[in-house]
């Protein structure tokens, strides 16, 4: 009793932990629709998308929105990025004409783009989806092309990931030496990675080239490398892997205990494609102890799951299960209709692809149109910002050069200023110097080589001395300063600078001294 409360605890747990995952994904879409378009929230749109894909709550709204709204603001970086991410998704659905599309609509923008790196990951997209089209040949040049720009920007772990396509080409082409040859390339690389992921990828694609040469210890060996690097509860595909090799040795009894622990893991993890091949294979392994109620209820179970995914392969491998099964159970009737369901299937599979090869076709034909579009409208925008930058700059140029003008005048005036009191200061210097001199000349003028008022009236009249400019001169030989001048004769400083020039100018003569001497003398 008490076991099943902690069972059933656990379930409400799980369950509400799941939903609240999937409001948490809803809520920041629904936050993230109404913002203001730009790069920046396309891009949270997109990393909302993959955290969606990683939490198996995939929301194909979320990379509508951000397509939409890349369009909107043409960013030809961004769009790339939403259709590589499509095609990726498509090749998930196991909809393959559609992912080539989609792949290659991401490559004509990134074609005018710098960005390599998704460049590089949309290579290796198609790579990945001509491959699952066994069109090997294709497949090859956008794993070659990957390389290429992987080694040009030296990025590791993406050659790895072109190396372990071109490996997987050689897989279908059962050519297994090559397959080898690129696969162990590819371990090498993630090794000097420190990479356990790429490492356990690359360690079961050698165990399974191995496997299919029919060296089982040297895969059985790579398995069990690959099985170490996992944690526990995450090694679902590798058991499989390890499954299928003790089926391939009719080990049937060690293949039956592996596939039912990967089945645990797949479930958890809602991996559909690895769960039906599971099941179908665990049925296969369990026909070959003679379990056949059990084989026909897993096979059934894989069957209507790859179904579900339209998994060619696997509903390939369930049909001819079941063939094996009918003939078991000495029923040649049914087993001559699974076979014939198989090829009807496979033929029907074959003409969907087809129909939506030419309806992939038609939607790239029609949205051409657009495309060109979109390209030219983010031309003319990168040539306006363009534009604007180069304005901005100008205009920073002029406000810089504006500002160093100004300053630039402040400091002739502030100079300038300067230079007239440093002058004056001078000239106050030069009299004090000659003070001497002027009390000389006041002793003489009053031991009797005084003029009198008639005579220094005469000399006023024949320089043309007005009565303000006698005034100040009388005031200067008392020896008063500008600012004592000033405040006698109740006028302003500068008032009486202009009159002492008209003095000087009158008199032609430099400082107070000479102008006084003149005067006296």
């Amino acid at each position: 009793m008490k076991f099943l409360f902690h069972v059933l605890l656990l379930f409400v747990f799980t369950t509400s932990f799941a939903q609240k995952k999937h409001l948490n994904i809803d809520s920041t879409f629904q936050v993230l629709k109404v913002q203001i378009n730009s790069s920046s929230k396309v891009n949270k749109l997109i990393d909302l998308y993959n955290k969606s894909i990683r939490q198996h709550e995939i929301n194909e709204a979320i990379i509508q929105e951000a397509l939409k709204d890349a369009e909107k603001i043409y960013d030809i970086n961004s769009i790339a990025k939403c259709y590589n991410k499509m095609g990726v998704s498509a090749r998930y659905n196991v909809d393959y004409p559609k992912s080539v599309t989609y792949h290659k609509r991401a490559l004509s923008y990134l074609n005018q783009t710098t960005d390599t790196l998704e460049k590089i990951k949309c290579l290796n997209g198609l790579g990945t989806t001509y491959r699952k089209l066994n069109l090997e040949k294709e497949a090859f040049s956008y794993y070659f092309q990957a390389l290429k720009f992987s080694n040009l920007i030296n990025n590791k772990k993406s050659i790895a990931i072109a190396l372990n396509g071109m490996g997987n080409v050689f897989i279908n082409t059962e050519e297994y030496d090559k397959a080898l040859y690129y696969f162990k390339k590819a371990l090498i690389v993630e090794e000097v990675l420190k990479r356990k992921r790429g490492q356990r990828y690359d360690l079961a694609n050698i165990g399974e080239a191995f496997m299919l040469k029919k060296e089982y210890d040297s895969a059985y060996i790579y398995y069990n490398r690959a099985l170490s690097l996992t944690k526990k509860g995450r090694n679902a595909i590798e058991k499989t892997l390890l499954a299928l090799l003790f089926q391939k040795k009719k080990d049937y009894a060690k293949s039956i205990t592996y596939y039912q622990e990967a089945i645990k893991g797949l479930q958890a993890k809602k991996n559909k494609r690895y769960l039906s091949n599971s099941l179908i294979n665990l049925g296969i392994s369990q026909l070959g102890i003679n379990k056949s109620s059990l084989a026909k209820s897993n096979i059934d179970k894989g069957l209507l799951i790859a179904k579900s995914i339209k998994s060619k392969e696997n509903i390939m491998l369930g049909y001819n299960a079941l063939v094996s099964y009918y003939t078991k159970q000495n029923n040649y009737k049914k087993a001559l209709q699974s076979q014939q369901l198989a090829t009807s299937f496979h033929d029907s599979i074959i003409n969907v692809a087809s129909k939506k090869s030419i309806i992939s076709a038609q939607i790239a034909y029609e949205t051409d149109k657009k495309d060109k579009k979109i390209q030219k409208l983010a031309v003319e925008k990168a040539a306006n910002l363009s534009k604007a930058k180069r304005n901005y700059k100008r205009m920073l140029i002029a406000t810089a050069l504006g500002i160093l003008g100004v300053v630039f005048l402040l400091t002739v005036l502030y100079l300038y200023r300067r230079n007239t009191d440093l002058e004056m200061q001078h000239k106050n210097v030069a009299l004090q110097s000659y003070m001497l001199q002027i009390d000389e000349l006041n002793s003489t003028i009053k031991s009797g080589s005084q003029l009198t008022n008639k005579e220094l009236q005469a000399t006023f009249e024949k320089y043309h001395l007005s009565k303000r400019e006698e005034e100040v001169l009388a005031l200067i030989g008392q020896g008063l300063s500008n600012d004592e001048i000033a405040k006698k004769m109740f006028v302003s400083k500068n008032t009486i600078k202009t009159h002492i020039k008209h003095i000087y100018e009158k008199l032609d003569v430099k400082n107070r001294v000479q102008a006084m001497k003149k005067i006296v003398v």
